[in-house]
C-alpha cells in the first residue's frame, strides 16, 4: 500500500509522490495479516499531513474489512484516494517458517530496504549447501520442519520467533542435535563478530530452552591463519557449543557426520 502526497502548496499530479507504508496479505483461508512501517521517517520524507496513528489505524481498518467483508481485489478498487493498494502479487509458503521469511523479504525489497550482505551470505550458504547435499546423500534431509519428528535434520526450526532465533539445523532423536555454521573464510572482519554473537545467542536459547536435552554444534571454515585471525571469537563460541568441526578438517567432519548418522538412528562407516 502506498501514501500519495502532492508536495508544495497547490495539488499537482506531476509532482506527486508516493512511498509504500506497509501490505496486506491475505490466506486461502481468509486471514488477514497488515503489516506497516514502524518508523515515521519514510511518511515524514514527504508529507506532514500523516501520523503514525493514522497508520496503525488504517492498519486495523484494511484488517477488518479484508476479514470482515471485502476481498482483496475489492478493497484494491476500493482505496484509489491518497492511500491505494498496489496491484496484486501471490506467495507459497510451506510453514511459518517460510511464510516468514517471504514477509522479511517482501519488507526488505519494498518497505524498509537494508544494506545488501551478499557477501557473508553467499559463505553461510556455502557451508548450508555442503551440509544439507552430504544430509540428502545418507537421506536424512527433511523438506519442512514437521520432518523433525522422522528423525529428519531440517532447516530452519524455530526457537524464538519473538527474537528471530532459528536453528540452522536440528535433528531430534531422544534430545535435540542443534547444528549452526560460522565462515571465517570472509575477509569483513566486523561482520563476523555480528555473526559469531548471533550463533552464540541461538545456541544459548536452545539450552534455555530444551535445558540438558540438546547438544549443540559449531561448523566452521577457517584455515590455521583465519583461525589465529579470529581466535577471540572461535573461544566465544566455543563457551556455547558441545562441540565445533572445522569443515576444512577431513578427521572433523567425518566424526561430524558419524554423530549425525548415529543420531538420526543409521550407522556411517564411510565418508
Amino acid at each position: 500500500m502506498s501514501v500519495v502526497s502532492n508536495r508544495g502548496g497547490r495539488s499537482n499530479p506531476v509532482r506527486a509522490e508516493s512511498i509504500n507504508i506497509g501490505f496486506a496479505i491475505t490466506s486461502p483461508h481468509g486471514v488477514a495479516d497488515v503489516r506497516v512501517l514502524e518508523s515515521f521517517s519514510k511518511i515524514k520524507a514527504v508529507t506532514s499531513d500523516y501520523s503514525m496513528q493514522n497508520l496503525d489505524e488504517l492498519k486495523t481498518q484494511i484488517e477488518k474489512m479484508l476479514t470482515d467483508c471485502l476481498t482483496l481485489e475489492q478493497a484494491t478498487a476500493f482505496f484509489q484516494g491518497s492511500i491505494t493498494l498496489s496491484p496484486i502479487g501471490t506467495f507459497a509458503a510451506e510453514n511459518a517458517y517460510e511464510y516468514d521469511e517471504q514477509i522479511k523479504e517482501i519488507n526488505r525489497l519494498y518497505i524498509t530496504p537494508i544494506k545488501s550482505k551478499k557477501r557473508s551470505t553467499v559463505s553461510q550458504k556455502r557451508i548450508i549447501t555442503e551440509l544439507k547435499d552430504e544430509f540428502e546423500r545418507f537421506g536424512i534431509m527433511g523438506k519442512n520442519v514437521n520432518e523433525i519428528h522422522d528423525h529428519k535434520v531440517v532447516q530452519g526450526f524455530p526457537l524464538s520467533e519473538e527474537e528471530g532465533l532459528y536453528a540452522e539445523l536440528l535433528l531430534k532423536n531422544g534430545i535435540y542435535h542443534l547444528t549452526e555454521t560460522l565462515d571465517f573464510r570472509s575477509t569483513n572482519f566486523k561482520q563476523k563478530l555480528g555473526d559469531t554473537a548471533v550463533k552464540a545467542i541461538t545456541m544459548n536459547k536452545a539450552k534455555t530452552v530444551w535445558c540438558n536435552e540438546v547438544q549443540t554444534f559449531l561448523v566452521y571454515a577457517a584455515d590455521p591463519s583465519q583461525e589465529r585471525k579470529y581466535a577471540q571469537q572461535i573461544n566465544m563460541v566455543d563457551n556455547y557449543a558441545d562441540k565445533m568441526y572445522n569443515l576444512l578438517s577431513n578427521s572433523d567432519m567425518s566424526a561430524y557426520f558419524e554423530h549425525m548418522m548415529d543420531a538420526a538412528g543409521r550407522g556411517i562407516h564411510s565418508h
